[in-house]
């Protein structure tokens, strides 16, 4: 039989889940901030003076900075959908600590074939 919350203990666990969310988006906007900077920067010309060079970004790294905003933006657009937080092939929830990890895994770790927590 199911257990029965009083509407404090749900309104509390609505709260937790909400300041949840927040914390991951607010992950997921420093992430893609980040990512578009590496970007951006990929497309600066490459500049040396005396005390500072700086070099373009490999194109690995630049495949790798566009593959992450990809994945980023469809992760916002799960959440603002509500769908958030569940694998995209078996519907389960993911874990906390998985999305804390990697806000912008779409895939538990059983659908990714992980044998351990690593995203």
């Amino acid at each position: 039989m199911a257990e029965i919350r009083s509407p404090g203990s749900l309104m509390e666990e609505c709260r937790q889940y909400d300041a949840q969310l927040s914390e991951l988006r607010m992950l997921l906007d420093e992430r893609l901030h980040a990512a578009r900077a590496e970007l951006a920067l990929a497309g600066e010309p490459h500049e040396v003076t005396p005390t500072v060079t700086r070099v373009r970004p490999s194109a690995e790294a630049v495949r790798r900075a566009s593959r992450d905003v990809a994945a980023i933006e469809a992760a916002i657009e799960r959440m603002d959908l509500g769908l958030y937080g569940t694998c995209t092939e078996c519907e389960a929830f993911l874990p906390l600590d998985r999305l804390r990890l990697a806000p912008h895994v779409q895939l538990c770790a059983a659908c990714a074939g992980e044998s351990r927590m690593s995203a």
